[in-house]
């Protein structure tokens, strides 16, 4: 999903219009090509080879790449032998073309942050600047005339958390310590973070805006009920206090979707590429990739933490949501220790993570005329276990992750004795 304005309407953005892209401004015709999941951009990988020439002809263009793949279905797509070069192309819709140098100034900011981690020894997504070296450009398409932004990152190799679930507890734990190391990393990143202050209404900081969109999500009274108590708790115990809570750069959108076991798909199975180091650090950051970075703002890091963990909650189904992502949390505390404040948080800003997701997905949902069926994927989930937590209680899920840290060494006394369930 993508950090912007309330008034966002998703691309329409036809092939033809891509391709004629892709030729003017990096000297590259598509011959392949699959739309990719998203909340409001457009993604699309795409396979492609050089042309010398831009003297293409538009009318032509949906000729060259009439090969349409979806996902997993087209076996190019899954052993990435049908092309030289393999790209993710996002398309961003721009309201006004005055926010053009805002947005692009904002995207500059999430290249810094993903070189960074790059340097760091992370896999994530790599620029691809244009032929005359811009990162950001502005794609007017030729059939409407709409004004969108673009960039384009290198295509990473892997299967998508979401596509292998039912996740392991082995591999929720290493997601959580990859978190963590994300944090600790970008501690040393050199980015301005008074320019990372989001205004989304997606982030947890300003998750009163939620309220406005409650009405028009269709949940029933007793649901509308329930989201705005969680949301008066979460204003009243976490957003009044929210200066104490340690702050940084944070990924804002780490959740399945966006995380990779890296390799290649092979017969419907991902060869992962593995490492036989003793060194977990390295091992994790070779063997998961974090993609999607659109969200990136400088918030308190428990709030990339509760989000993360709402997600993961929401797509297992199972009844032992609550236990399963303790380990998630345990895996991301073993890098990083929480502060006495930023666990007193935790449960009030995961119900506010929940509340997020359900009423925001489904708003958008209904606003893109019921066509984006990605939204709601967890949407029914997540009421449903949103209404049991809050039903149990800070205090009793607090205790089964307790249980579930000890397991691994980890208990509340270690951290600090002034930490009260």
């Amino acid at each position: 999903m993508e950090a912007d304005d309330d008034e966002y309407v998703r691309p329409q953005v036809s092939i033809s219009s891509l391709q004629d892209l892709l030729i003017s401004e990096y000297k590259l015709k598509i011959i392949n090509y699959a739309e990719l999941n998203g909340h409001e951009d457009r993604n699309y990988r795409i396979f492609c080879e050089e042309t010398e020439s831009t003297e293409h002809k538009s009318d032509s263009s949906q000729d060259q790449c009439e090969s349409v793949c979806t996902r997993n279905s087209c076996s190019a797509i899954q052993t990435g032998v049908c092309s030289k070069y393999e790209y993710v192309v996002k398309v961003m819709d721009l309201v006004h073309s005055e926010n053009f140098s805002s947005r692009s100034e904002r995207i500059q900011m999430q290249m810094k942050v993903q070189d960074h981690l790059l340097d760091c020894g992370f896999v994530c997504p790599k620029v691809v600047p244009s032929s005359s070296g811009s990162v950001v450009q502005r794609f007017v398409t030729s059939e409407e005339n709409v004004h969108y932004l673009t960039y384009m990152t290198k295509y990473i190799h892997g299967s998508t958390l979401f596509d292998i679930a039912p996740l392991s507890t082995e591999t929720l734990y290493e997601v959580g310590s990859l978190l963590a190391q994300l944090h600790c990393s970008l501690k040393d990143a050199v980015i301005p973070s008074l320019e990372l202050k989001s205004a989304s209404v997606w982030a947890l900081e300003n998750a009163f805006k939620i309220k406005d969109f409650v009405s028009k999500a269709e949940l029933d009274a007793g649901e509308q009920s329930l989201v705005s108590a969680v949301l008066d708790h979460f204003a009243q115990n976490v957003l009044a206090q929210m200066t104490e809570l340690p702050h940084g750069v944070i990924h804002g959108d780490f959740h399945d979707e966006n995380i990779l076991i890296l390799g290649r798909r092979e017969n419907n199975r991902i060869t992962e590429n593995l490492v036989s180091n003793s060194d977990q650090v390295v091992h994790i950051r070779s063997k998961y990739a974090a993609i999607d970075f659109a969200d990136i703002s400088y918030s308190p890091l428990v709030f990339d933490l509760a989000i993360s963990a709402s997600y993961f909650m929401m797509s297992h189904t199972r009844p032992d949501f609550i236990e399963i992502v303790g380990h998630f949390l345990c895996g991301y505390f073993m890098v990083r220790r929480p502060t006495p404040k930023e666990v007193r948080s935790l449960f009030a800003s995961i119900c506010a993570a929940f509340c997020r997701e359900v009423v925001l997905a489904k708003h958008s949902y209904l606003e893109q005329s019921r066509s984006n069926s990605y939204l709601i994927t967890a949407v029914d989930a997540g009421l449903r276990q949103l209404k049991e937590i809050w039903r149990i209680g800070q205090g009793d899920v607090m205790t089964v992750w307790s249980g579930i840290w000890e397991r691994y060494g980890l208990t509340l006394e270690n951290w600090c004795e002034e930490i009260v369930i």
